[in-house]
């Protein structure tokens, strides 16, 4: 063995940044996903507002 090759750390580097990148993308989605759910509820709640004021 020579030690430590060019190509070794690229590679390193290159899975570290891979890895990096698909745990970033999940907490975006799963952040993202939170937050459209949580807007959903809000709008919900101003329609059932709104309808129980008509029904009065």
């Amino acid at each position: 063995m020579d030690g430590f090759h060019i190509g070794d750390m690229i590679f390193q580097l290159a899975f570290i940044a891979f890895i990096i990148l698909t745990s970033m993308v999940l907490i975006i989605f799963f952040r993202s996903s939170r937050k459209r759910k949580k807007q959903l509820n809000q709008l919900a709640e101003k329609v059932d507002a709104l309808q129980s004021k008509l029904e009065k």
